[in-house]
């Protein structure tokens, strides 16, 4: 019997590890399938660009600063470089595709100050060397530097003096510091790729291991708090004591995740070399459990509390969940890297050349870091793998994260039901008041937007176009599954007091009240606003049932009807309790590269006092046109005297 078990444990130990193993095989298929679609794209901003200082063929990947000197011209050109030289490595019968990045990486070696063989279009050379310093270049040489591994030249005298120059310049620069509206965690963080290659590249450096020690010290000065203070690495502290961070001025699930990237990526210059190394993994558990964890929705994003300035549904956390689910062993990254990879090809399908978005932010370059990304998600389970790892369901995720969780750092907080993700965001430093209701269903979970409007953004309202201001500190008040923000907002310019609660519930739910206090000023009221997604990668247009009908819209025309309800794609229900209340839908317009159109549960253009205005919403996810209906009675029935 004794036997009988070890066999029977030694056969299911056998299937998780084939589950993992197929896990990694899919995760690899899938992303190179991704790239080499991509390629496509990759050959039509391609350029000729002559010869260089010694007479070789030169080429560059267009940007929208074409060959130029800047970030856009240098990123985009490296990143692109690199891919091709990554793809060409699984098909190496495509000889254009090998010629085409090896150009690109003459270019951008020629034009780096060290070589001086050539200047940029903008007639200057990019990088840092000696006392010049170049924000970011250190990462633009990370890239030149991988594609060089791939074209098997990295000991090309060219590539050699690029890399040890902007390894040396690494070395006098300070390790950075300072967490209060612009972490300097993301900068030290990519400062250690270039380290990382000149070390491996080049051992026998006289510089090696000062390359090394260097990029240990900035690897652990990534995600540091005050806590950290008696490590002898220790320089200064980028995250909030909560292990949030800040930039743009504002707390950035974008920048919280990509410092895990940059790490991942050293480490896979030479696994071998720096999975020991203490700095690179710092604080990652804590970062995942107490941060990002706790923002993952169903379809693999991490909620954007206050919004995001980049191109929304990026799935830019895809690498971070990579290296999490192999470095790390995360069974909840290992859920929430697939279904972030889904959503990403989703997305890549909607266009026709195998770029990865339409109406990219910034253009090619948006292409290059998103194509660079998933590589490296490539890589990871390459050199690393999810052997052991068994993907979490995500019905077990959401009982886990099911506890409210504030972030008092950020003014944040968010809790998750089997039904529903709530969160609400008061920004300082953005001075904006914002939350989110998102289903827990994958295909709904980009109905609701991220949205922000002159302090505000869903839920709350805006009137006469105006700005809105914050007044004084909100009050969280939570429990286990619910919670409650109750604040004062000052509308219209400042000129009114809204006094506001946000209530989550533990089902479904969220309440919005407001009164609207202070003085006879007149206004013109866009109550409750939510941002509807109609964009060919979520849905083009929409269904909205309500009191009298139905209609169909992509959010082009503004649509006003009459109702005290109304629900989206007999998936997200909205009541309103007033009387004659008036809605509207429509003015669509691109946010962040995203088509996205206003539902305005009040839209009021008789002109109102305020001190009359006093509003109560409700907002239900998985929800009918019909249920919301016989809530909207059952509500209506328990008001009447």
């Amino acid at each position: 019997m004794k036997f009988f078990c070890l066999i029977l444990l030694f056969l299911c130990a056998s299937l998780t590890i084939s589950a993992s193993e197929k896990d990694d095989r899919d995760i690899r298929q899938q992303c190179l399938q991704s790239l080499r679609q991509f390629m496509t794209y990759a050959r039509s901003i391609y350029t000729e660009a002559g010869t260089d200082g010694d007479d070789r063929a030169v080429g560059y990947f267009k940007a929208k600063d074409a060959g130029r000197s800047t970030e856009d011209g240098v990123r985009t050109n490296a990143d692109l470089a690199m891919v091709c030289a990554f793809v060409w490595q699984h098909d190496k019968k495509d000889k254009s595709l090998r010629e085409m990045s090896l150009k690109a990486l003459r270019y951008a070696a020629a034009t780096h100050r060290a070589n001086q063989g050539m200047k940029c279009t903008d007639g200057k050379y990019w990088g840092s060397m000696g006392d010049h310093w170049q924000w970011e270049s250190s990462l633009w040489a990370y890239s030149v530097a991988m594609a060089a591994r791939f074209l098997g030249e990295e000991h090309n005298e060219h590539v050699r003096r690029l890399i040890e120059a902007e390894a040396d310049n690494a070395l006098s620069r300070r390790v950075l510091t300072g967490y209060q509206g612009d972490t300097k965690a993301e900068e030290n963080g990519w400062d250690t790729n270039v380290l990382a290659v000149a070390a491996t590249f080049y051992p026998r450096h006289p510089h090696a291991r000062q390359w090394q020690e260097q990029m240990e010290r900035l690897a652990f000065n990534c995600y540091t708090v005050d806590a950290d203070s008696t490590h002898t690495l220790y320089v200064g502290t980028n995250l909030f004591p909560d292990f949030t961070l800040q930039n743009h001025n504002y707390f950035h699930t974008s920048y919280q995740n990509v410092v895990i990237q940059e790490l991942a990526e050293s480490m896979l210059v030479s696994p071998k070399l720096f999975s020991k190394t203490l700095g690179l993994t710092h604080h990652w558990q804590e970062v995942w459990d107490e941060v990002l964890v706790q923002l993952a929705l169903a379809d693999g994003e991490l909620a954007m509390p206050n919004g995001n300035d980049w191109s929304m549904f990026l799935y830019d956390q895809l690498p971070a969940y990579a290296a999490m689910a192999t470095m790390l062993k995360s069974s909840d990254a290992l859920l929430l890297e697939m279904r972030c990879l889904d959503q990403l090809l989703k997305r890549q399908r909607t266009t026709s050349d195998g770029s990865y978005m339409l109406h990219p932010d910034i253009g090619p370059r948006r292409m290059g870091v998103t194509a660079h990304r998933v590589m490296m998600t490539y890589l990871m389970h390459r050199h690393f793998g999810t052997r052991r790892v068994k993907a979490s369901t995500w019905d077990d995720f959401c009982q886990r994260m099911a506890r409210t969780k504030t972030f008092p750092s950020q003014q944040i907080v968010r809790s998750m039901s089997a039904d529903r993700f709530a969160c609400f965001s008061w920004s300082e430093g953005l001075k904006n008041a914002t939350g989110i209701i998102v289903p827990n269903e994958v295909e709904d979970t980009k109905i609701i937007v991220p949205y922000k409007n002159k302090g505000t953004g869903n839920f709350l309202g805006c009137y006469n176009n105006a700005q809105t201001q914050l007044s004084g500190k909100p009050q969280f008040t939570t429990t286990d599954s619910t919670f409650q923000v109750r604040g004062r907002l000052m509308a219209a310019g400042g000129k009114v007091a809204q006094d506001f609660t946000f209530t989550a519930d533990a089902h479904n739910g969220v309440i919005v009240e407001y009164q609207l206090m202070g003085n006879d000023t007149i206004l013109q009221e866009r109550g409750g606003t939510v941002a509807v997604s109609v964009d060919p990668f979520t849905k083009t247009e929409r269904t909205l049932y309500y009191e009298n009908g139905e209609f169909v819209s992509d959010g082009s025309q503004l649509r006003k009807f009459c109702s005290n309800w109304v629900n989206i794609d007999n998936r997200i229900g909205i009541i309103v309790l007033a009387e004659d209340n008036e809605m509207a839908f429509g003015d669509r317009q691109l946010i962040n590269s995203i088509q996205t159109a206003r539902l305005y549960p009040t839209y009021c253009n008789t002109p109102q006092v305020a001190s009359s205005i006093k509003r109560k919403y409700l907002y239900f996810t998985n929800q009918t046109a019909q249920q919301t209906q016989e809530m909207f009675q059952s509500l209506r029935s328990a008001d009447a005297p």
